[in-house]
């Protein structure tokens, strides 16, 4: 995985609303410019938090995306993102 990349995009989409709103209105359109894999790209329109933390992504930076998509912090999207990344070990996130 080219781990900057997918950071910089994760970083970008939670940063800047407006990243926010072209991300969620066109995925594909947004990451058009960032160079990725089509399994990186899949894994980000698919908001696969736990591909992105298993192979290298920033546990801070998939948890800030995570949470500017979902709309801001709620109870029951932090119970929903321990679910999705229990047990996951978190490797080595060196970009």
């Amino acid at each position: 995985m080219n781990r900057y990349a997918v950071n910089k995009v994760l970083f970008d989409v939670y940063r800047d609303a407006g990243n926010t709103d072209a991300f969620t209105t066109g995925p594909e359109d947004f990451l058009a410019s960032y160079g990725l894999t089509p399994q990186e790209a899949a894994a980000l329109v698919g908001r696969d938090l736990r591909w992105l933390v298993a192979e290298g992504a920033h546990p801070f930076l998939v948890f800030n995306f995570a949470l500017s998509l979902a709309g801001g912090f709620s109870l029951p999207f932090c119970l929903a993102y321990v679910k999705e990344l229990e047990g996951l070990e978190v490797g080595d996130i060196t970009t």
